[in-house]
């Protein structure tokens, strides 16, 4: 009331907004500064370019990759069927996505003058006919195994070196080897039946105990687990393979039955095959590096599966036992005696040979008899060995009588 002569007049406080206590929260806040956002890594793309061409004279495709260093690589296709000049650019097209991807690119740009190829995998052009229909769902599948493809259309002179390989393939291919990797195409790629990959057969020998050096798990069967356990300390995995430790050797590398069968094949009739006999081969497979339980009975089942081998192989000469050496130290001290028969008949009805044979000197007595009796053989020891050289003879029959 002591403030009315200066004209002050009083008001009731009115309700605060809720927009109004925001915006105050807001002025008086402290602003934190926020940390600058890492900028994401340019990715590592690679550029293609591709050209195509069909003439009378054939259908050839130059292909060039350049990786993300700058690093070019030179590929001629040679068509050896009769494409158009569209499907030759759909091949050169899908050639260069293929060999992109073995070497390990994960995001491409490719370039091709073909405004057709361009416009029909942009979703510009429509898919007129049923190859062409094919063509663009392969190159469309190939595209989608990148993280990242970006397909342009570039003029020709742009990329003079993809339009020259494709012309040279057909018009000097001798020079185009030394500075290209030169493929031939017998088929075209929509024409080719895709093959699905073979899972490996889990119940190989060595999955069992490659599970228990992994991850310490051992089988159910008892008798599968006492066979782990018992392994176990000779074999270690590395990188992923599986090893058997030798006593005094490198790591040998365990191989699967599918493996196997490669390498036995391979070595016995590939390449450098020397077509050598089971246990040859084995040892070679040893040495080598490689192993598996029964490396010995297959090796000698593949070499008598061989049908060179068993045309061509040298028969042995050796006896099918094992020789028995038998010394002596004094001329006709010890002979031997053989009866070798029946003969054709002959005067005197004889028909048998009794041979003897002196251990030290090898001196041969033979006589031809009719019949054979044991006194028929001490008869002829003792006129042509006793009498003659004056040496006792013993006669000892196979059962020792």
């Amino acid at each position: 009331m002591m403030l009315t002569e200066f004209s002050f007049e009083y008001t009731p406080r009115p309700a605060i907004k809720g927009q109004a206590l925001a915006d105050f929260v807001v002025e008086c806040s402290a602003r934190d500064e926020s940390a600058p956002t890492a900028a994401e890594p340019t990715p590592a793309e690679w550029e293609i370019a591709t050209d195509g061409s069909s003439c009378k004279q054939g259908a050839c495709a130059g292909v060039i990759l350049t990786s993300p260093e700058g690093l070019k690589v030179y590929y001629a296709l040679s068509l050896s069927f009769s494409p158009t000049n569209n499907e030759a650019e759909y091949e050169a097209f899908i050639a260069g996505l293929r060999n992109a991807r073995s070497l390990g690119a994960r995001w491409v740009r490719i370039r091709t003058d073909s405004a057709l190829v361009i416009g029909q995998v942009t979703g510009a052009f429509e898919a007129k006919g049923e190859r062409f229909a094919r063509y663009l769902d392969h190159a469309l599948s190939v595209m989608g195994s990148f993280d990242a493809s970006v397909a342009e259309h570039i003029p020709r002179a742009e990329y003079a070196d993809a339009d020259m390989l494709s012309r040279l393939s057909h018009e000097a291919p001798e020079y185009i080897s030394k500075v290209a990797r030169v493929e031939e195409l017998p088929a075209a790629c929509i024409d080719v039946m895709p093959v699905a990959p073979v899972a490996e057969d889990p119940e190989e020998w060595i999955s069992d105990l490659r599970l228990y050096l992994q991850t310490g798990t051992l089988p159910k069967n008892d008798r599968r687990e006492r066979k782990v356990k018992l392994r176990a300390p000779r074999f270690q995995m590395l990188d992923n393979r599986s090893y058997r430790r030798l006593y005094e050797g490198p790591l040998m590398r365990c191989l699967s039955k599918f493996e196997a069968d490669l390498v036995m094949t391979e070595l016995h009739s590939g390449l450098c095959s020397a077509h050598q006999g089971g246990r040859a081969l084995a040892r070679r497979i040893m040495l080598i590096g490689y192993y598996w339980p029964s490396i010995q009975l297959d090796c000698e089942s593949l070499a008598k599966s061989c049908e060179s081998c068993q045309l061509y192989a040298r028969v042995p000469g050796r006896p099918a036992t094992f020789y028995h050496p038998v010394s002596s130290a004094i001329l006709f001290a010890k002979w031997g005696v053989d009866i070798l028969g029946p003969f054709p008949q002959l005067t005197g009805r004889r028909r048998f040979i009794t041979v003897a044979i002196d251990y030290f000197s090898k001196w041969i007595e033979a006589e031809p008899l009719a019949t054979i009796t044991f006194q028929q053989c001490a008869r002829f020891l003792w006129q042509n060995v006793m009498s003659r050289f004056g040496v006792p003879v013993q006669l000892v029959t196979d059962n020792g009588k």
